[in-house]
């Protein structure tokens, strides 16, 4: 029983040596300080455990149960194997590091860099500089991450890029959680999301989104969350909003929390607001409670603005220009007039409902149903005061932001 007892130990020391398996040139010598190493050149093979390593040169520190590897470095364990110019490997702590052109291979992601640590008890990895990890649809760029081979999860920090694969999406900010088993993704310290399309007419088309926390979900609803602070720019299309849910597959985006909406001259404000897109065209906006729209009448008049207004606001387009606005339920409409650029007073018109027709993005026909009441207010009042005229709940808002507000500086692609 003594014997079990001391030899125990004994194995499983030795079990945890890094035993040399070949090697062309074998030379052995001992420091100043005591210490036994071997030096080792061609076709050098060290094995531990399920783990066997290759290179072209060796330095084993014998005490320290450590080997300096140089050369055509690879690391093989199961199904992961990590590749550098040069690295280290620690038997007692089981981990190895790599330097210049770092590769670990893993069953379902590649990671890429100068730099890299990959602890193989743990089946974590931890790389730096120039990092980059592909996997079946992303591809991320960093300066450090860390990878969780089990949980199959990537944290990455500064400079960070996520690029997805099949719709063309980038996601920039400092720090990113990934999971490339679920294909979930949140950026956030400065998050900002960058999508390039081409439209039928050749026009290139491009979405930018800036906030506080960005939430892909690449799975089967392809949808993202992005919250507090939004910015959304998109051609001739702006918005901020406090949460605005996108979803990629039905080009429908919905915005929340005191929400606003440009395009072109229009300005639509409302508790909540709904846009539909087909083929990257403007197709519908739906206002939602305290419903309000707003644009200049004519440039001539530059504080003469058309509004309209109500408890729900739906607005359809064609070919990206305004043809239709329906408004319900306490619906009012102020809308000015014009005699060859001179201006002829201010109709002001209520109704349970109010439909506007526009040609050519201007407003051309107004039908008013149920309830109508209207007012028309000669020019000679209107030069009193204009602003007198506004509907209640107007309010124009000039943070209308663009696509340099999102990226002051050309982004990386």
């Amino acid at each position: 029983m003594i014997l079990l007892l001391v030899l125990g130990p004994l194995f499983s020391q030795q079990s945890n040596l890094i035993v040399l398996q070949n090697a062309d040139i074998f030379a052995g010598k001992r420091l100043e300080n005591g210490e036994d190493i071997r030096e080792l050149t061609g076709n050098v093979r060290f094995k531990q455990g399920n783990t066997i390593v290759w290179c072209d040169k060796a330095m084993q520190f014998l005490n320290r149960n450590e080997v300096e590897l140089i050369g055509s470095v690879k690391i093989i364990r199961d199904t992961v194997t990590l590749t550098a110019k040069k690295g280290r490997y620690y038997g007692n702590s089981r981990k190895a590091d790599g330097e210049g052109n770092v590769k670990l291979k893993t069953p379902h992601v590649t990671l890429y860099a100068d730099f890299g640590t990959y602890y193989l008890d743990e089946e974590r990895a931890f790389f730096q500089r120039n990092v980059r990890v592909v996997d079946s649809s992303t591809i991320i760029y960093s300066e450090q991450l860390t990878y969780l081979e089990k949980e199959r999860r990537s944290e990455a920090l500064l400079n960070v890029r996520i690029v997805n694969l099949e719709d063309n999406v980038r996601m920039f900010g400092n720090h990113l959680v990934h999971s490339d088993s679920t294909r979930y993704s949140r950026m956030t310290e400065q998050p900002r999301l960058l999508q390039i399309d081409t439209s039928d007419d050749g026009a290139i088309d491009t979405l930018a989104v800036k906030s506080v926390v960005m939430e892909s979900f690449d799975d089967s609803t392809k949808r993202m969350i992005v919250k507090d602070s939004v910015m959304i720019v998109r051609g001739e299309l702006a918005a901020r909003s406090g949460l605005v849910n996108f979803f990629r597959q039905d080009e429908s985006i919905e915005l929340y929390d005191k929400p606003i909406v440009w395009y072109r001259e229009n300005q639509v404000t409302g508790d909540t607001i709904f846009l539909t897109l087909e083929e990257n065209k403007l197709k519908t906006v739906s206002v939602k409670t305290r419903a309000f729209v707003l644009s200049q009448s004519d440039s001539l008049f530059p504080s003469r603005y058309n509004q309209l207004t109500g408890r729900s606001i739906l607005m359809t387009f064609h070919d990206n220009k305004l043809q239709q606005s329906f408004v319900e339920r306490n619906a009012i409409s102020l809308y000015f007039l014009y005699d060859d650029s001179t201006g002829n007073g201010v109709n002001k018109t209520s109704g349970d409902a109010i439909t506007m027709l526009f040609d050519d993005g201007k407003p051309n026909t107004i039908h008013v149903i149920k309830g109508i009441e209207g007012n028309y207010f000669p020019e000679n009042l209107l030069k009193r005061d204009e602003l007198q005229y506004n509907l209640d709940g107007f309010l124009l808002r000039n943070d209308r932001p663009g696509f340099r507000t999102i990226f002051p500086t050309r982004p990386k692609l």
